[in-house]
């Protein structure tokens, strides 16, 4: 009986599969070992013994029956090369063990989960249950580590690392978290901010500059202060990869905003700092590079966490070097401590709201100014960046006895990802790829 050519593929190497009828040139379409991992077995007895117990042969198989998934399976099955364990997913150092299709994990004590991932021991209050971004508490089987996106669990089942270089193509919704950058040999430290040093090129990639600060989030958003946009016109671009605003670096991209989307509870005549947030929806996507990198943005519980356990933080912009001073050149960096909610309340003359937190000094001139708004207030966990908080307002400038104050991001984390991982980004890139085509 002559087989589809297609089946007669999966019978044979470079050899012949049945004697008498079907002949073949082509080469297997699948090698063995991959095609023993997907093809379904249909039990028979043909032989008069279990012939699943005999050294599969291939002139047996074709005489015996017509090519089938189950024959094929039998002739490639070779328990002594089909080894499952080299795409071995087991975690903290449990033991993995082939089987017959599959690998199990065999977990140390401590652990469960079908790749050893819950940690029963793990305390996701203490020091972040050891994780290198996330940590879930998952109630009696103790918790597990889990990483932002664009990042990869390790087998240790703490670590993070990069699944790759993000690109507009494959991670235009996704924020790929930004690694702490090698500083270059080059570095010039100079007065800034208020009170602070310069940073190195591409040192803070997920900055960007117009007429207010903001952050790169992904290849298509940007966040800023809500504020920032009262006066702005319908229509302005954004800069990414920017250093010295007086030169070109040739690391610049000037990308058109579409949307301007205040968070809905932002109302400028009840209170012109209150839920200071807004998200910029570009019109193209960003390349990205070493000089432009998105930051990232952790759950809820994690970013409050970590911007109290991991201060200082790094604030970042152009904006003045002191109190109606002028404009910096270059971008500049300072850090600043979190400051209880307590003592923020204390030192301010103005209400401080559940939506804002303080983070500075009580008398030393280090502080945002005019021109940072809407600018990164970023922290540092196990060098991966996070954006905790955004440059909002202040009294004055490193005024003494006076803190700055950042919206906090913690309290949108929901709202930033149903914006930017919604029918909004579909929308736009949509509209993107029937401009490319119509292009040409």
């Amino acid at each position: 009986q002559k087989m589809d050519g297609w089946m007669a593929n999966l019978c044979q190497g470079s050899a012949t599969c049945c004697p008498w009828g079907y002949m073949s040139s082509e080469r297997v379409f699948l090698p063995g070992k991959a095609a023993n991992g997907v093809l379904k077995r249909h039990k028979r007895y043909n032989t008069g013994l279990f012939e699943e117990l005999l050294q599969g042969n291939l002139e047996r198989e074709c005489y015996e029956e017509v090519c089938t998934f189950e024959e094929a399976r039998e002739t490639f099955e070779d328990s002594d090369k089909t080894v499952f364990c080299e795409s071995n997913k087991c975690m903290h150092q449990a033991t993995c063990k082939d089987g017959p299709s599959s690998y199990t994990c065999e977990c140390r004590s401590g652990f469960t989960g079908a790749h050893c991932e819950n940690d029963l021991l793990k305390r996701c209050d203490l020091n972040n249950g050891d994780c290198g971004h996330f940590c879930e508490p998952m109630g009696i089987i103790g918790g597990k580590c889990y990483c932002a996106e664009g990042y990869k669990l390790m087998q240790d089942g703490i670590s993070c690392e990069p699944e790759g270089r993000p690109t507009p193509n494959d991670n235009e919704s996704q924020s790929f978290c930004i690694l702490e950058q090698q500083c270059l040999d080059e570095f010039y430290p100079m007065w800034r901010i208020v009170g602070g040093a310069g940073v190195v090129p591409a040192e803070i990639p997920w900055q960007k500059e117009v007429f207010c600060g903001g952050s790169v989030l992904s290849a298509w958003w940007v966040i800023t202060a809500a504020h920032c946009l009262a006066e702005a016109p319908a229509a302005f671009v954004v800069r990414v990869g920017e250093h010295n605003i007086k030169r070109k670096d040739k690391t610049e991209q000037d990308i058109q905003v579409s949307q301007q989307h205040m968070h809905p509870l932002y109302n400028p005549r009840v209170n012109p700092y209150n839920h200071d947030i807004a998200l910029l929806q570009l019109q193209k996507p960003i390349n990205f590079s070493i000089d432009v990198r998105p930051i990232c943005i952790g759950p809820k519980a994690f970013t409050e966490a970590l911007v109290k356990r991991a201060s200082p933080a790094t604030v970042s912009g152009w904006g003045r070097t002191r109190y109606l001073g002028i404009p910096s050149n270059t971008l500049n960096k300072v850090e600043v401590p979190y400051t209880s909610r307590a003592e923020c309340m204390r030192t301010s003359s103005v209400r401080i709201t559940p939506a804002m937190f303080c983070a500075g000094y009580y008398n030393q001139a280090k502080d945002a100014c005019q021109g940072d708004s809407g600018g990164p207030h970023a922290n540092k966990l196990h060098n991966t960046w996070f954006l905790t908080g955004i440059v909002s307002w202040g009294e004055e400038c490193a005024k003494d006895g006076k803190y700055g104050v950042y919206t906090r991001v913690s309290l949108y984390v929901n709202w930033i990802h149903n914006m930017t991982h919604g029918e909004y980004l579909l929308t736009v890139r949509i509209k993107h790829t029937l401009e490319e085509k119509a292009n040409g």
